[in-house]
């Protein structure tokens, strides 16, 4: 099956709006590749703080808006962990030539924490960089035609940015060591054997409604 790279206009745009301050999320996350349909999802975001000792040390958000907890300012720490969980669903992008794909046919609830870093902060703070260095990625995937199975990988964040601590994307990338194949998704006989690695990029946009 093909794997299609991800598009050299995807980099642009994170180098357009490549821009981090008290936690945030993502309002989308859009996995652009994969030997399957293209998903996109809404991520439930949490992040706890590896350095504080106070009260301050996690928070959680939804669409971008903090509903529990608040931390200190990325500006005021260096190292913290994040916990998504996110339901996506598939898009009518066919990633496998020949093979077409349906809009909600498809169904992924993936849980992903990742150890992630800021490494630098523009003069005014308005500008932004962290990188998320290893997290993991365990995904449920369910749907119309196919039996619900799983799959188990790492996750790469390898870099984030947020503008005028408001506006936030990444570019992220996870590596499965048991592949995506078309029988997964109902596409001819389930088949037993063991898959070869894939790589799964992404990106993801957000906008901070409460700081």
């Amino acid at each position: 099956m093909s794997r299609r790279p991800l598009e050299t206009t995807v980099v642009v745009l994170l180098a357009v709006l490549a821009f981090p301050n008290t936690a945030h999320s993502s309002i989308i996350d859009w996995i652009w590749t994969m030997s399957g349909p293209q998903m996109i999802g809404f991520p439930l975001h949490c992040e706890y703080d590896l350095e504080s000792n106070k009260l301050k040390t996690w928070e959680c958000r939804e669409f971008d808006y903090r509903f529990t907890g608040q931390l200190r300012s990325r500006r005021e720490r260096k190292t913290w962990v994040s916990f998504d969980t996110t339901p996506y669903f598939s898009t009518g992008y066919d990633s496998n030539e020949g093979t077409d794909f349906e809009w909600f046919k498809t169904w992924m609830v993936a849980f992903e924490p990742i150890l992630e870093i800021r490494s630098h902060t523009s003069p005014g703070g308005k500008v932004m960089l962290h990188h998320g260095l290893v997290g993991l990625s365990y995904d449920v995937l369910f749907g119309s035609g196919f039996d619900t199975f799983d799959k188990f990988g790492l996750k790469f964040k390898p870099i984030g940015v947020t503008f005028n601590r408001r506006f936030n994307a990444a570019f992220t990338m996870r590596w499965y060591p048991n592949g995506f194949t078309g029988d997964e998704f109902g596409i001819g006989p389930r088949q037993d054997f063991n898959r070869d690695g894939e790589m799964l990029y992404g990106f993801s946009i957000g906008y901070l409604f409460k700081i």
